[in-house]
């Protein structure tokens, strides 16, 4: 009984061991690479998303993702007005995004929108709106 034990413990072992050396599991003291509440740009476009648009007026209007929302900080009451029928007409995931990763406004505004809408699936883009640039 005992060898039993040591051979299925070092077979266990073994397995583990491979499994993190060879990257098929995250090592446990590695840091996640997303926050929670974060979706990445290639999973966010494999879904049919609802954008909204945290950046200034000028930055929007310079460019932004298709068929974003604009959030406006001036008028937050028109903005989330505007998500919610969005939403309420064709309920879908709500991705919302910034210039770029240092910028937490679009966490900011998807906890708001989480309040809100707490049946929603709402997320901040990973990365901004530098991500979708490159």
């Amino acid at each position: 009984m005992l060898r039993e034990f040591l051979i299925i413990s070092l077979l266990t072992a073994l397995g583990a061991s491979y499994s993190l050396f060879s990257g098929l599991a995250p090592r446990p003291w590695a840091v996640p690479d997303l926050q929670a509440g974060e979706i990445r740009l290639e999973d966010a476009q494999a879904l049919e998303v609802i954008w909204v648009d945290a950046r200034s007026k000028d930055a929007y209007a310079a460019g932004h993702a298709p068929n974003a929302l604009f959030y406006d900080a001036g008028d937050p009451t028109g903005s989330l007005a505007a998500i919610l029928e969005k939403w309420l007409m064709e309920p879908r995931v709500i991705v919302v995004y910034c210039a770029d990763e240092a910028c937490g406004t679009s966490r900011k505004i998807a906890e708001e929108l989480r309040a809100n809408l707490p049946d929603a699936e709402i997320y901040s883009l990973k990365g901004g709106w530098s991500v979708w640039a490159e």
